[in-house]
């Protein structure tokens, strides 16, 4: 087994705590809702923003397993860099529904009060997750067709761009727009993704 691998799979228990925190995190609020529905005024847009935060933490899954033989992972700054940003992921997680449920909520409400710290925390993890991008790149990849390289570095930046905007936005239409946005790219960069 490669020195690469080893190190990964040392390392592997860690990241899967602080994935599966996240995961947990959205369950819970979500059982929350749930058990109160009664008293619950639902709001489509925060069950998407909630989605996608666990959608983040499903493709950073991902995203960890393809760097699994990269000599660069082995590094003491990438496992702090990378543990912060599955942290920063946490966050967002927690952010994405509200942690009390205990009388009348209002999820539009939660989401109007709380948008612009969700998406600041959303638009870090990204542009944390686009440094990793070119980390892992290293300028633009040989060999590559120019249109394979603009569509990989498109992806990377979008998530970023469309996260920075909503930060900024407060129409509800463009943050639906937004989601959708974000939902087509994460779909475009991980649709064929396997873990093998």
């Amino acid at each position: 087994m490669p020195p690469e691998v080893r190190a990964f799979e040392y390392a592997l228990g860690i990241f899967s705590v602080l994935i599966g925190l996240s995961v947990a995190d959205i369950a819970a609020s979500f059982h929350r809702l749930l058990r109160f529905r009664s008293q619950v005024r639902w709001d489509p847009l925060v069950l998407l923003a909630a989605g996608y935060a666990l959608c983040m933490a499903v493709y950073m899954w991902f995203d960890i397993w393809g760097v699994r033989h990269f000599g660069a992972t082995r590094h003491f700054l990438f496992y702090v860099g990378l543990v912060t940003e599955l942290f920063v992921l946490f966050l967002v997680a927690a952010a994405s529904l509200p942690d009390d449920v205990d009388g009348p909520t209002d999820l539009r409400e939660y989401y109007a009060a709380n948008s612009r710290y969700f998406w600041s925390l959303v638009a870090l993890f990204q542009g944390a997750y686009f440094a990793f991008g070119v980390y892992f790149a290293g300028g633009e990849p040989a060999g590559l067709p120019r249109g394979v390289v603009l569509l990989m570095w498109s992806l990377m930046t979008a998530p970023l761009v469309i996260s920075l905007a909503l930060c900024v936005w407060r129409s509800r239409t463009l943050h639906y727009l937004g989601l959708a946005g974000l939902f087509v790219v994460m779909l475009l960069h991980y649709g064929a993704a396997q873990i093998n």
